[in-house]
């Protein structure tokens, strides 16, 4: 986990030039997003009702609905033998996992307030509880490592994608609609929930399975290329 986690914060410092382009736009519309948040906040609608929905919703992406969820699915695959799902489940607990340990790191370091914390700015470094910032979401981070890794996972099935991302992005969007993140924190976070899914898949996934690369992958065949010609 500790080597994971350094590949994880250096990866976009190894990245080709031909993915170098994803990060650019990764992080322009999170910087963008950031300086236009305080506006989108306070001009989007609010009414009680799409508050409470959004309050409801957030629940699908909660740690004490995934873990149960990702458990129930391990058993049905060992239960049916089915290795392809059981391999996605065991991937998706390490993405939960990795996910975290991001997200907090963080929450913690830059203290973002949530939208209706202080004056509303969301401002970074001034949250009064730090494992509780608002920088990143969560939420997003957490069900789109698990979408990614299921997406990877089932790259021949439509089907499976769809429903996948259709939960994470239905999460994402009741963070919002629940005034508990700002756009960027539901962006930031859900970028990166995809690259932790992306990078588990990459690293774990049986190749016996299924021999399509995935775009983690691609970034680590460049770097052991790379450390290769030295």
């Amino acid at each position: 986990m500790v080597v994971d986690q350094k590949a994880i914060w250096t990866s976009p410092f190894h990245t080709s030039k031909k993915d170098a382009k994803y990060w650019a736009i990764f992080g322009g519309a999170t910087g963008l997003l950031i300086a236009f948040d305080e506006q989108i906040q306070q001009n989007a609608p609010n009414p009680q009702w799409l508050v409470n929905l959004g309050t409801k919703g957030s629940y699908l992406g909660a740690a004490y609905t995934l873990i149960p969820v990702a458990g129930a699915f391990y058993f049905a695959g060992s239960k049916t033998s089915n290795e392809r799902f059981r391999e996605a489940v065991m991937m998706s607990f390490e993405a939960l996992i990795s996910s975290t340990i991001v997200e907090e790191a963080l929450k913690v370091t830059l203290a973002r307030e949530r939208p209706l914390e202080g004056t509303g700015e969301g401002r970074f470094f001034h949250s009064p509880n730090r494992i509780d910032a608002s920088f990143p979401s969560g939420h997003a981070m957490n069900t789109f490592a698990m979408a990614s890794i299921f997406a990877h996972e089932y790259h021949d099935k439509l089907w499976v994608k769809v429903l996948a991302y259709s939960y994470a992005g239905i999460v994402a969007g009741s963070r919002l609609a629940a005034n508990k993140h700002f756009p960027s924190d539901v962006l930031a976070g859900g970028a990166m929930g995809w690259f932790n899914g992306d990078y588990i898949y990459a690293r774990r996934h049986n190749s016996e399975l299924d021999h399509r690369p995935s775009l983690t992958g691609k970034i680590l065949d460049h770097v052991q290329l790379n450390f290769a010609g030295f």
